[in-house]
């Protein structure tokens, strides 16, 4: 039990720094940043190295978001962390022009971790319902010909 504990508060300082300090570079003593594996759908480099892209198109794009803890759980080598973010869309990140809306998406993160440190992440992000407030998609039961 004490390690499961220990994971979790890895992941809080994580959350805390990398996400709502928008400290990208600042976490490195959280992970094993030579082994580290991170397993994004979205192209962006392999190891550590990607998961600070990561973060720092998410900070260019959303500069003042704000993410909440709504539950973690951890077991052994574990920890699973569901959260709210809120944001305001100040940069672009797929090409698209700032809006300047307020928004809020959900996010899943599962975290293994070996001797305190991050080795592996996985991340499942409402990116379909982001997308579709900053009107990158469309919104759904919206039409997109504009003849309608």
């Amino acid at each position: 039990m004490q390690e499961e504990s220990r994971n979790q508060q890895v992941i809080r300082d994580f959350t805390r720094i990398f996400k709502n300090e928008h400290n990208v570079d600042g976490v490195d003593h959280l992970f094993d940043t030579k082994n580290f594996v991170h397993h994004f759908r979205t192209p962006v480099s392999g190891g550590f190295e990607g998961l600070k892209q990561i973060g720092r198109m998410m900070n260019g794009a959303f500069p003042d978001v704000v993410v909440k803890e709504e539950d973690m759980i951890a077991s052994g080598d574990r920890v699973v962390e569901r959260s709210s973010a809120t944001a305001t869309h100040k940069g672009s990140m797929m090409g698209e022009e700032p809006t300047n809306k307020r928004l809020a998406w959900s996010e899943i993160h599962i975290y293994r971790l070996q001797d305190g440190k991050v080795k592996e992440h996985w991340a499942e992000i409402s990116t379909m319902e982001l997308l579709q407030q900053i009107g990158v998609l469309p919104q759904l039961g919206q039409s997109t010909n504009a003849a309608d």
